[in-house]
């Protein structure tokens, strides 16, 4: 979270500590700096102020509007020549008229304060600490090279897909102390902006962007069967470094699975193998590059889900993936390989025809043996980074983690050993870091594992999901000594319709039904299991079970996500023909939305991926026949799931493909992390600096040494949750300034600003009435998200019975029924009136 230190830099403000001042942006380093009729100094006076107002330390806020200087005093606009005449002064242009008075000198009027622009600007990081960048003052935006030529980036950089907006630096304001509503000297300061969703109440998805078969690039090649990954690691906004203010990036596999599953068609080689690795703007779903193949010689990239990290510590993170031969490689923000493995993963099989690694399943990243080099972990197999490359440390030659096609291993301190290095967790082996066994139990599945304290003990205990021993048909569920992997619960058989193959996916973990105890969650062929740990009665028993459609694979993997912030996290998984949404405690469909996947381990999961402070969801599809006879989601056109029909997707067959990034239609959901970096997440496994998940230096995207233990923090003890911290709640806050110009038809100038603590999204509409009248003669529309502070002014030509004697105002319109955004003050969306200031 962000706050204003006392030395007026932006600073954050992490889970736990105590910081002088309230919160401050959330999001961004941003905030409002006047409002309107404030007659406080707030950002220094004119001491240093050049005529030109060009230096970023060159910032002046006036105390109020100045009424004298050099401009020639007046007693009506007859004296001025054909500008205005305001108190006593020869205005320089009705542009300059401000509250009742003119703004003198290079100060220009922004939300009735005059102001002196300061240092050009595109992003808040190009203004002196204590300063952010008013669009408002700036000469409009643009994006592509001609941003990047301004700013330093690679011309020519196809990546920079965001738009650049043109500001000047404007000073930060105080915050308020408490819940005051005034600095300490009388003036204006930021008070909290908060909205609070109601908890149980629908979530009213709306698509914010698609990627698939119109790819620009490899157009065949847009199925997905592996989870994506999420980071801020691209100069996407082009202003030449990569910050809080860029968008952050979707990196994931995409091939061809034939309308089968990728081992199921007539290839020589399996699909499984031949992935494409692809990056997409977060806030657009614009690629910003492809990459076929990491080698001439390769056949592609395996359908696993790739991991993210600041492997090389550059300060950037980095993409770790496998190739279809089965060797690690380490590829840069810009795609280019970086580094490849000396050895290569050795269980790699499908390279034939048949369904093969690549399956699903995930690489692993964290610093194992605490030397500050990252190991990278897939099946049974780990690798090192030291000496500038990746270098095989073992393969341990026992559980995999689900299997030799969807290996999902995870990496976690189980023993507690007084050398605190981490463990490979592999199905029902666990290795310690120099690759020998810690435990291993042959008789236990070589199945999918997490790690969690389900005792609450203050040690880990893994959950294991798996077909038992000579058993290929119902899969069951173990609690296991994370230490030494003895039995602790189980085994539990899940859920499941008789006829079908049941195995369970990847197990997420968290409290779904608030009682401050932690659950499993696991998919199945034909139900959603949430199972509950009871050490009391040596059980695991079922919380609550929903049905779903999984008759192929019955393997797919879920995460978990509070959508409203109150503290009881909902279920997100997606089967062959539909993504839902669970509500914790009990259940009960939240959300139905139809796709296509042939299944593998795959898991939809939330993010904030534009870095609007808002969580968004990522939606995984492939195009599956969906009338075959393995997936049969066509007859669910007319019979329903959980009161769900299945709809035909856009492709010929019905199926679908790529990816859909979904959003509230408010933008209500709740703030989250902009990452999501490997399958087996577990928030702890990657440093985020907004929050004290990770200890010092905590950088983005670093790999933390040591690693801290998810299941000791109290707002964790999770697996595949992604995380609520302070200022989830932060909202935005809509105000409406008007200025008239004294012409027939009149021209209106509408400037909207957002004073809150959370982005305004695009497309906020504002509407300019005749004073005192419901009757509305013009209406404008912003073009561009306004982070907090920002303001967009745009113009409008009013019509009849406007003209240039009226009286009007303006005001911020939200649809009740289908709001755009929710705000936390809805008493401040109606400007003052104003009437132009004619030459008489």
């Amino acid at each position: 979270m962000w706050v204003l230190s006392e030395h007026g830099e932006v600073t954050m403000k992490a889970r736990g500590t105590t910081t002088a001042g309230a919160a401050l942006v959330a999001l961004v380093s941003l905030a409002v700096y006047a409002a309107c009729g404030s007659s406080t100094d707030h950002g220094g006076a004119d001491a240093g102020a050049s005529g030109d107002g060009g230096g970023s330390g060159d910032v002046t806020l006036k105390d109020s509007p100045s009424f004298g200087g050099d401009a020639a005093s007046c007693t009506t606009s007859a004296d001025c020549q054909g500008v205005p005449c305001i108190g006593g002064v020869c205005c320089v242009d009705a542009a300059h008229v401000c509250a009742g008075g003119c703004c003198a000198g290079s100060t220009v009027c922004l939300f009735d304060e005059c102001v002196t622009p300061g240092a050009a600007c595109q992003t808040s990081d190009q203004c002196d600490p204590g300063q952010y960048c008013e669009p408002a003052l700036g000469s409009g935006g643009g994006s592509g090279d001609a941003a990047a030529a301004e700013t330093g980036a690679p011309a020519g950089d196809a990546g920079c897909t965001s738009i650049a907006v043109n500001g000047r630096c404007l000073p930060i304001p105080p915050t308020c102390p408490g819940d005051a509503g005034a600095s300490a000297d009388g003036g204006f300061c930021l008070e909290q902006c908060e909205y609070h969703p109601p908890p149980g109440g629908p979530l009213n998805p709306v698509v914010k962007w698609t990627w698939g078969p119109t790819a620009q690039t490899n157009p065949d090649d847009t199925d997905v069967w592996s989870t994506p990954t999420v980071g801020r690691m691209y100069d996407t906004n082009c202003d030449g470094t990569i910050d809080n203010l860029d968008s952050p990036v979707i990196v994931f596999v995409s091939g061809n699975v034939d309308a089968t599953c990728c081992g199921c068609g007539s290839e020589t080689v399996s699909t499984c193998e031949t992935g494409i690795l692809r990056m997409l703007n977060g806030s657009s779903g614009q690629e910003i590059w492809t990459l076929t193949k990491a080698s001439a010689s390769s056949v592609g990239f395996i359908g696993s889900a790739p991991a993210l990290g600041d492997v090389d510590k550059d300060g950037v993170m980095d993409i770790v993936a496998m190739t279809g031969e089965g060797y690690i490689v380490l590829i840069d923000h810009l795609g280019k390989v970086k580094r490849t493995s000396n050895k290569p993963y050795p269980h790699v099989t499908g390279l034939g025809a048949g369904q093969g690694t690549g399956w699903g399943g995930g690489i692993a990243i964290a610093d194992m043996n605490l030397d500050g080099y990252a190991e990278i972990a897939f099946g049974d197999t780990v690798w090192t980074t030291t000496n500038n490359a990746i270098t095989l440390v073992f393969t341990g030659g026992d559980g995999t983690g689900g299997g030799e096609s969807e290996e999902t291993s995870a990496i976690s301190d189980v023993d507690l050993a007084p050398d605190g290095n981490l463990e490979l967790v592999a199905g029902n082996t666990a290795y310690k870091s120099d690759g020998t066994v810690l435990w291993n139990d042959s008789t236990l599945p070589n199945g999918f594992p997490a790690v969690a304290d389900f005792n609450q003990d203050g040690k880990p205990e893994v959950v294991l999901v798996g077909y038992p021993t000579g058993n290929t048909t119902t899969g069951a569920v173990w609690i296991l000594d994370g230490a030494t992997g003895a039995i602790e619960l189980g085994p539990v058989t899940l859920p499941a319709t008789s006829g079908y193959s049941n195995h369970g996916g990847p197990p997420t973990v968290a409290d779904f039904d608030g009682d401050g105890k932690p659950e499993i969650g696991i998919a199945g062929a034909t139900y959603y299991s949430v199972l509950k740990p009871n050490y009391t009665t040596k059980t695991i028993d079922v919380l609550w079970k929903m049905a779903n459609h999984d008759y192929s694979s019955s393997v797919t993997g879920s995460t978990v996500f509070d959508f409203e912030g109150d503290g009881v996290p909902e279920v997100v998984y997606a089967d062959e023909c539909w993504l839902w949404v669970f509500d914790g405690p009990t259940g009960n469909v939240r959300m139905a939305w139809p796709h296509s996947s042939f299944t593998g381990t795959e898991a939809s999961m939330l993010a904030d991926i534009d870095g609007d402070g808002h969580a968004e969801m990522l939606v995984v599809s492939n195009g599956i026949d969906p009338s075959s006879s393995g997936w049969k989601c066509v007859p669910n056109e007319t019979t329903p799931i959980n009161g769900a029909l299945w709809k035909p997707g856009p492709v010929s067959n019905g199926s679908y493909r790529g990816l859909v990034a979904l959003a509230d239609s408010a933008d209500s959901w709740v703030g989250t992390r902009t990452l999501w970096t490997e399958h087996t997440y577990h928030v702890t496994n990657v440093c985020d600096d907004t929050d004290n998940a990770c200890g010092a230096p905590n950088t983005y995207g670093s790999i933390p040494t040591p690693e801290p233990k998810n299941w000791t923090l109290p707002w964790l003890n999770d697996f595949r949750q992604n995380v609520q911290d302070q200022g989830i709640f932060n909202a935005p806050d809509a105000v409406v300034a008007l200025a008239v110009d004294c012409v027939d038809p009149p021209v209106a100038h509408v400037s909207v600003r957002n004073i809150g603590q959370a982005g305004l999204p695009a497309g906020v509409e504002a509407d300019v009435y005749l004073q005192g009248d419901t009757t509305k003669v013009g209406s404008v529309t912003t073009t561009y998200a306004l982070l907090p502070g920002q303001t967009e002014t745009l113009d409008a030509a009013l019509a009849a019975p406007a003209t240039s004697h009226g009286s009007f105002t303006a005001q911020i319109y939200i649809d009740p029924t289908n709001p755009k955004f929710h705000e936390c003050n809805a008493s401040n969306d109606t400007s003052p009136p104003v009437t132009p200031h004619c030459v008489q």
